[in-house]
């Protein structure tokens, strides 16, 4: 596994580029829990990658080559993993539309595949990526495209700006939205059509996201749930209990990330019972 944040002038719309080896098949299924970020992901192989969206009947469709997985207001499901390289890039908030070419709440809980967005360009980029051997190569080669894909001077609207500031996150919208000086509806449609969610349901995620931080280290040096709850932002151990079971479709006291640098991933054992009631659809 490489993860490393790219030189400027990239590091100003990505967050992190990441490369994975995969020398075996792992049959565990993974919810994903939203970050409030875009993540551009491509495989270098050939097996299909499935995916599912939440609910009690999970219908799976699957993507090759490459994905953008937009914001999403609450997990998804990812399938099993084919062995395989894979090489992606998490874009900072507010950023992804600068190198993707669309707006942010056309993809929100959206997993649009590399050709549909960039077409034959996509697919290029990914013969270009496999073609190659060594993982830095490929990291490189994926960063020299999303240079040269970078829409300057790189914008992000002043009152976006001011509300994605780290010490705002804790402020209620209706005081962020008046001191950025816009109407509520307008200050609103700013912030999705550059952050993809709404306001109060990105500073939901960014609670929530905060909480997997803490509940991941919990893991090695416990403590409890209320605790978590308290340092988190939440009202109390019931709220936060509702929100984590909304967000991540699991309780949190059932909540297993595969390592502590990997919060946003939730592990779900592969089961013969849970697999007899799948429905899969090929897309």
């Amino acid at each position: 596994m490489i993860r490393y944040r790219p030189a400027p002038p990239l590091d100003a719309v990505i967050d992190c580029i990441w490369l994975n080896h995969r020398r075996e098949h792992c049959p565990n299924w993974e919810h994903m829990l939203p970050s409030g970020k875009a993540h551009l992901v491509i495989a270098l192989h050939n097996s299909p990658i499935h995916w599912a969206a939440p609910g009690s009947k999970v219908e799976w469709h699957s993507w090759t080559r490459g994905v953008i997985h937009g914001p999403q207001s609450r997990y998804y499901v990812a399938g099993p993993k084919p062995p395989g390289v894979v090489v992606g890039a998490s874009f900072r908030v507010g950023m992804a539309a600068a190198v993707l070419d669309a707006s942010l709440d056309e993809l929100r809980d959206r997993h649009v595949s590399i050709e549909e967005l960039w077409g034959y360009r996509g697919l290029q980029l990914h013969e270009r990526l496999a073609s190659l051997q060594e993982p830095m190569a490929i990291c490189r080669a994926l960063e020299a495209e999303l240079i040269a894909r970078m829409r300057r001077p790189l914008l992000i609207h002043p009152a976006v700006a001011y509300a994605l500031r780290p010490d705002g996150l804790g402020t209620r919208v209706d005081q962020i939205q008046r001191r950025t000086g816009y109407s509520p509806r307008h200050f609103i449609d700013l912030f999705h059509s550059a952050v993809g969610l709404t306001p109060k349901h990105f500073y939901r995620v960014q609670r929530f996201s905060s909480a997997l931080t803490r509940l991941a280290q919990r893991q090695s040096d416990g403590g409890g749930l209320a605790e978590v709850a308290l340092a988190a932002g939440y009202a109390d151990q019931a709220h936060f209990s509702r929100e984590f079971r909304e967000l991540a479709g699991v309780a949190p006291s059932a909540y297993c990330p595969p390592a502590v640098n990997s919060e946003h991933h939730h592990v779900v054992s592969a089961s013969g019972k849970k697999a007899s009631r799948l429905v899969r659809r090929r897309t």
